[in-house]
């Protein structure tokens, strides 16, 4: 008769000699094989990547294969641009100075009405000319900014080009190269941090002490007193703005674009004058934003008419906000000044759309040529 006893005792396999496999050593066992699997599996992983990546020519390279970095970049442009950029010594006494570039190798050089404004004296400091040199004004204009002068018995000067501005965008990196003065010139690197900006300075210049500027390019590149009036340049080397520092306030980066100075730099150093069409009336831009919090249309408010003027011709008045220029709305990135510098000519008959009181309304005028009067 066979007994249930239990579980029945291992026994060694016949022949099998050496002590018995303990509950341990079989776990150990295990795990050697899971480690050996493991190996075996990488192994096989990878020799089937190596097969794949013949025949796939993708390939991932996590190291740097970069060979021109952004601070080689700004060094190339700053020491390119350096030699058409001057220093404008404004007062010889203190050496109160600010900047400009070179646009003619016959001595034509831009800046800001700012830096010029008030001058006692107009001294140029030239990087390939070791002489001081008497500079004049030629003209200027309040609105946009912009201030040409020149410098006699030059030639062969080098010089820079204005590029378009209608490509830049927030984030791209611009350079900063200043005038030389003691052996010491300014470049600064930063990003442009926003377009199409309004912004009111103090001013020395004009009947108020405050001026409203727009459609400027808004930079954290630090400009100052000293580079007011020097270059902001792409990485290409080409002129995008022209800076611009508050008289006496903190470095507020910010410049004026050269799509809106190019035309009238030329009509300076072709003519000597500048002649821009007006409407007779001085006006303050509301932007699309301040329109939106505050209501009413974005434009230009008329702040005052010009008697007689196409302005108080057509019945316009004061508190009025100037809307559209033919088929151009007026906003951000077209205030009134520049779209009228851009599109029309004097003499030329435009419809100005208006409104006033949240009424619209249309006019037709012929404007009149001017030269820009600091307001």
């Amino acid at each position: 008769m066979i007994e249930p006893t239990g579980p029945e005792s291992p026994r060694p396999a016949r022949g099998a000699r050496g002590p018995a496999v303990t509950p341990a050593a079989l776990v150990a066992s295990v795990l050697v094989a899971a480690i050996v699997g493991g190996a075996v599996a990488a192994g096989v992983t990878a020799a089937m990547l190596r097969l794949q990546s013949r025949t796939n020519p993708q390939k991932v390279d996590l190291s740097s294969g970069v060979t021109i970095r952004e601070d080689d970049a700004t060094m190339d442009v700053a020491q390119k641009a350096a030699p058409a950029v001057v220093s404008v010594v404004t007062d010889e006494a203190s050496l109160s100075h600010g900047s400009g570039f070179l646009v003619t190798s016959d001595g034509y050089i831009v800046t800001n009405v700012g830096v010029v404004a008030n001058a006692q004296a107009l001294t140029v400091l030239i990087s390939s000319d070791a002489r001081r040199h008497d500079a004049r004004l030629v003209d200027y204009d309040c609105a946009t900014g912009v201030a040409v002068l020149k410098v006699d018995q030059v030639s062969n000067l080098p010089t820079l080009a204005f590029d378009s501005t209608s490509g830049l965008r927030p984030g791209q990196t611009v350079i900063v190269v200043g005038g030389t003065l003691n052996d010491r010139r300014g470049v600064s690197r930063g990003v442009i941090s926003a377009l199409h900006g309004m912004v009111t300075i103090s001013t020395t210049y004009g009947s108020g002490s405050q001026a409203q500027l727009s459609d400027v390019i808004q930079t954290d590149a630090p400009i100052d007193a000293a580079v007011s009036g020097a270059p902001l340049l792409n990485v290409g080397g080409h002129v995008v703005g022209l800076t611009m520092a508050e008289p006496g306030g903190r470095a507020d980066g910010f410049a004026l674009p050269a799509g809106n100075l190019q035309p009238e730099v030329e009509q300076i150093v072709q003519t000597g004058r500048l002649v821009v069409p007006s409407l007779g009336v001085q006006s303050t831009d509301v932007g699309v934003t301040t329109a939106a919090v505050r209501g009413g249309p974005a434009g230009a408010r008329i702040a005052a008419v010009a008697a007689g003027g196409p302005a108080e011709r057509a019945g316009l008045r004061v508190g009025d906000v100037v809307t559209q220029l033919d088929d151009q709305r007026l906003d951000d990135a077209h205030p009134l000044a520049q779209v009228l510098r851009a599109r029309f000519k004097p003499d030329q008959r435009v419809t100005v759309g208006y409104s006033r009181g949240g009424s619209d309304g249309q006019v037709q005028r012929t404007r009149v040529g001017d030269h820009p009067a600091c307001a």
